[in-house]
């Protein structure tokens, strides 16, 4: 699963995988990308998963799950519990509940599109392929009229996110990271920050 593979490679190193999978790249990697096998296979039956290509390579990923879809339940929700547990030492499983459970705590309530993870192959980061994928997103929430919801642990993240309209709605320290929680409200006539 190439989208899978892209974001663990691409999102190994954020302070907060660090701290949920453990100080060493090699097997912080393994982790992240059993982690992100589920996920990715979640976003795209609950929503969207945009691609951005060069010479046939994956080399961006976004995900936008629809309203009421975030989190998984029922049976897919356990199943995502197991492949935590079964990947990760115990302590490592309950940093991750430990980070889940706060995203889950912040996630609001109303009616909002879910966006990510986002994510870019590191020899084409700074090239736009990230802005390119999130204008996409950015004119779809404006079509429906509807609020764009996201989580970020850097803070460069979160700058690039305010270039397009999404505000800080709640910041706070999960496993010991700054976190910021970002909300857009759509833009009326669609026009989006180039």
């Amino acid at each position: 699963m190439a989208a899978a593979v892209l974001l663990a490679d691409a999102m190994r190193d954020n302070p907060l995988h660090v701290q949920a999978f453990g100080a060493d790249p090699a097997r912080r990697r393994q982790r992240l990308f059993r982690f992100m096998e589920p996920l990715v296979r979640h976003v795209q039956s609950h929503g969207t998963l945009l691609g951005a290509y060069a010479q046939g390579e994956l080399v961006g990923v976004l995900g936008m799950m629809k309203p009421g879809c975030c989190r998984p339940t029922g049976w897919a929700a356990l199943r995502f519990a197991a492949v935590i547990m079964t990947s990760n030492p115990p302590v490592g499983a309950v940093r991750i509940g430990r980070w889940l459970a706060a995203w889950a705590r912040n996630d609001p309530s109303g009616f909002h599109w879910h966006i990510g993870p986002l994510a870019v192959a590191s020899a084409y980061r700074r090239q736009g392929v990230g802005r390119h994928l999130m204008v996409h997103c950015c004119g779809q929430m404006d079509a429906l009229a509807a609020v764009a919801w996201l989580e970020t642990d850097l803070a460069i993240n979160a700058r690039f996110y305010e270039s397009l309209g999404f505000v800080t709605a709640q910041h706070e320290p999960v496993l010991g990271v700054p976190n910021w929680f970002m909300r857009r409200a759509p833009v009326e006539g669609g026009d989006q920050p180039a």
